[in-house]
């Protein structure tokens, strides 16, 4: 097991589980970022699946506006570079939502390649109410542009059961069940090459 202060690796069976672990409601801070990066090096570096998850009963926040300058340069590039190992990681990763993800909780969540939910988690981008500047590429991988418009214009807050996610491939489940259900789908993947599950992933980004 590996633990830092706010994030946390441990394996479960053949799966790599990365908790988010800040209370009240795992607000990323830029060492956050940090050090969620380098623990996805670090699981890539012998790659096995990832789940993502938040404590606390929920998945994340996302910037903790209380930080200074939580949207400078340095920030924002900690935050790409996050989403970019995710994206990146050589084997799949699954993200399991509790409660709420918002902003850059949701942006994470949403660059998983499968995404598990709670239905009644509240999924909401408010950085344009707090003229924060963010990339919504990722949402496009699960919402319709009228969906990315309206949350990404107005800051308004939607259940998954409202925006109907599992139309759009993610998994809807029952509050509470979202690790479980998580780890079942990280489990089917058991039987499968490492390496060509990689290369099916690089395939479908391409």
């Amino acid at each position: 097991m590996s633990q830092t202060s706010n994030v946390r690796l441990d394996m479960v069976g053949s799966i790599a589980r990365i908790r988010f672990d800040r209370p009240p409601v795992n607000a990323f801070t830029e060492d956050m970022f940090a050090q969620f990066s380098s623990l996805m090096t670090l699981v890539g570096k012998d790659p096995k699946p990832v789940l993502l998850t938040g404590a606390n009963g929920i998945f994340s926040a996302g910037f903790d506006i209380k930080q200074p300058s939580i949207d400078g340069p340095g920030p924002r590039a900690a935050a790409r570079e996050c989403l970019a190992a995710i994206q990146d990681h050589p084997a799949p990763v699954v993200a399991a939502v509790e409660g709420a993800a918002v902003g850059m909780g949701l942006l994470i969540a949403a660059s998983a390649d499968i995404l598990v939910v709670s239905s009644t988690a509240r999924l909401r981008m408010p950085e344009v109410t707090l003229g924060i500047v963010s990339d919504v590429a990722p949402l496009r991988r699960f919402l319709p542009d009228p969906w990315v418009r309206r949350m990404c214009l107005l800051g308004e807050a939607f259940t998954a059961s409202e925006m109907q996610l599992d139309s759009a491939g993610a998994h809807l489940c029952e509050p509470g069940t979202s690790e479980e259900v998580a780890a079942s789908v990280l489990e089917s993947f058991a039987a499968i090459e490492t390496s060509f599950l990689g290369s099916t992933k690089r395939r479908l980004s391409e």
